[in-house]
């Protein structure tokens, strides 16, 4: 009877197990049936009224469930990965144009272009961006067109159009080249077409410090004297022979001097930060660095942007792990004014950004 029982319990988990899979082999399958492209009906148009050198050429995808797009213009310039986009040919000819769909299914057509003389630059607009340009910073741009009623920017991050205004600011959320395009008074025939490189908000600690052998505050009893009798200064039977000039009244300096913040290092800063956080020190530890500006601006993990008062409130009893860390000061006062930070916070055994 024993035997028995066992075998028909083991035969179950067998067939348990073959339905599972067969479950999840249909779940698969119908996810990739709904969501699969039909490589032999993929839709992109390329327009243009012309088609004709310096003049803008529109290519638009319109393939169900396709979800990316890389184009490959055939002139040996820049992929684009956005679903509508417009490039420039600079010279006459014929190109083949390539659209690659969900890294599958691979799409071509001929494009002929000829020569254009009668293109009028003026009627282009004009472009200016930040010459720096950090992945989580605010970027400033501005469309520069006499005339100019309507704009659409594209900053090469989405597949459509990102903003309308004329100087718009856009935070871009990943590093690399970016092509910004602007259309100006629905102009698609001139498009303005830059790139730009986008640098990675990554700050790395140069010599990583050893908070457990680091000494920042001495304590009490170094500072005593040694032990032993008193001795007299003799400085003081010099003193009483020497004239006492009469009192004046000192003037004052007309010219007025700054009072200056102590200096404290980035890895000084880092251990008063992780005693904030065990709860032996506060926000305001740090007033004489910071000259009373508990509103200074700190950028957490390159995402969030808080005053150092929130950001203090916002670490105190936890158990944190500071991976770098950088000071921005006033180099006439000293005074601390903006702090970037990136660091991690213990939860359940686990080390993961705040």
């Amino acid at each position: 009877m024993k035997k028995g029982y066992f075998d028909v319990k083991f035969d179950l988990k067998i067939v348990l197990f073959f339905v599972l899979f067969l479950l999840l082999s249909i779940l698969y399958f119908l996810v990739q049936f709904f969501n699969r492209v039909d490589c032999d009906t993929a839709k992109f148009y390329v327009l243009s009224e012309h088609f004709q050198s310096e003049e803008s050429v529109e290519f638009y995808d319109k393939t169900e469930n396709a979800n990316t797009w890389l184009w490959d213009f055939g002139d040996g310039s820049e992929f684009d990965t956005r679903q509508h986009t417009f490039h420039i040919y600079k010279q006459s000819g014929k190109y083949i144009v390539s659209l690659t769909l969900n890294g599958v299914c691979i799409h071509t057509k001929e494009v002929t272009i000829s020569d254009n003389h009668s293109v009028n630059k003026s009627e282009m607009p004009t472009i200016f961006a930040s010459k720096i340009i950090t992945v989580g910073q605010p970027t400033y741009f501005r469309g520069i067109k006499d005339g100019g009623r309507t704009w659409e920017w594209s900053f090469g991050e989405n597949n459509g159009i990102d903003d309308t205004t004329q100087n718009p600011v856009y935070i871009f959320t990943k590093a690399g080249e970016k092509i910004i395009t602007l259309v100006a008074n629905g102009n698609f025939n001139s498009v303005a077409r830059i790139a730009v490189y986008v640098h990675p908000k990554e700050i790395k600690k140069i010599n990583p410090l050893d908070v457990a052998s680091y000494e920042y505050e001495k304590e009490p009893e170094k500072f005593t004297l040694p032990k032993g009798k008193v001795q007299k200064d003799p400085l003081e039977d010099m003193l009483q022979y020497i004239p006492v000039a009469s009192r004046t009244e000192a003037k004052k300096d007309s010219t007025k001097t700054d009072k200056k913040a102590p200096k404290i290092s980035e890895d000084q800063f880092e251990i008063l930060l992780l005693k904030v956080a065990e709860g032996s020190k506060v926000k305001d530890d740090f007033e004489e660095f910071l000259c009373g500006n508990y509103e200074m601006p700190v950028v957490k993990n390159g995402e969030d942007l808080l005053t150092f008062e929130q950001f203090c409130d916002n670490i105190k009893g936890k158990k944190i792990r500071i991976d770098a860390i950088r000071l921005n000061k006033d180099k006439t006062t000293n005074c601390v004014k903006g702090l970037n930070i990136s660091y991690k916070v213990k939860s359940l055994l686990i080390w993961s950004k705040d």
